[in-house]
């Protein structure tokens, strides 16, 4: 079975059979860094620039990238900085309170508030690289928010789909969209679900359940509603894949003509992206996204 997703425009193939390949290699790459070597412990902050933005005592800091995907070149402008979410080397999301994740998410949000204060950002992209397989450097949890000054190609395609379903259908994409047959968790605010079009394995999408259209406007309480079925989310893949590598996008902090309904794409990285999917622009999706649901609602 083959679908286009319909926010990029990519094109997944599900290849259920594919599950049952035989494996030899370990599922559980761990990566762990010593603490004593750990620039985002309390105790080495030598090692790292000075807080910008510190809260919850000193539960949660903002500092400047020491080695920025981009900088404030006059060519291709950007601001790389990264969220140490916890003091403690060795937590997990999943092992936060909910009082520690929502002052997680209130960083998040006055730092994408702050970032487009500067004229000069067009696009502010938050992500988590959990894993060495996720693409992190460092395993000592933390996020990244990366402001610059073009819209990329794919946030692009998101908005035009966005505007494309609109204008035939006379509503949101996401607001029109049914989820509950793969429904994972849902609370007073927010969706959980894995959607029909997922290009990977027990991917997992957060959206809100009302038309909002940036992380940025999010007030206290839902700030706390997401927080918390972020964590749940994770907790859940977690249990049904022990040490799991994973990433976090969310898509959001647009300017105001090209807002969109936002959303938070939970990606494991259960298998690497290999010569297939590099060659066409495809993905292989060996889970059916109602069968990945009905696992993660189990738990």
């Amino acid at each position: 079975m083959i679908k286009k997703n319909f926010l990029t425009g990519e094109y997944v193939i599900f290849s259920p059979d594919r599950e049952n390949r035989p494996k030899h290699f370990s599922s559980l790459d761990i990566f762990e860094t010593p603490k004593e070597k750990c620039p985002f412990c309390l105790e080495n902050a030598y090692m790292t620039f000075e807080p910008i933005y510190s809260v919850f005592e000193e539960e949660i800091r903002i500092l400047e990238n020491k080695y920025p995907i981009l900088t404030k070149d006059k060519n291709l402008y950007g601001i790389h900085q990264v969220i140490i979410d916890t003091k403690e080397h060795d937590k997990r999301i999943q092992e936060y309170t909910d009082e520690h994740i929502f002052y997680v998410m209130k960083a998040i949000k006055e730092k994408i508030d702050l970032l487009y204060n500067d004229c000069k950002i067009r696009y502010v992209q938050v992500f988590k690289n959990e894993g060495i397989n996720a693409g992190a450097s460092q395993s000592h949890s933390h996020w990244q928010i990366l402001g610059i000054s073009i819209l990329p190609n794919k946030q692009s395609k998101i908005v035009q789909a966005f505007k494309q379903y609109e204008n035939e259908k006379g509503k949101c994409y996401l607001c029109d969209i049914d989820c509950s047959k793969n429904m994972v968790l849902e609370n007073k605010y927010f969706f959980a679900f894995c959607p029909e079009d997922s290009l990977f394995s027990y991917e997992v999408d957060i959206i809100p359940k009302d038309h909002i259209t940036s992380f940025r406007y999010l007030g206290d309480e839902e700030l706390m509603y997401i927080g918390k079925i972020l964590k749940d989310s994770i907790y859940k893949l977690n249990t049904f894949h022990k040490s799991l590598n994973y990433n976090i996008c969310l898509y959001s902090g647009l300017r105001k003509e090209d807002e969109h309904h936002f959303f938070v794409q939970i990606i494991p990285r259960l298998g690497n992206l290999a010569g297939f999917e590099f060659s066409t622009g495809m993905y292989v999706n060996s889970i059916l996204p109602n069968i990945a649901a009905k696992n993660l609602r189990e738990i």
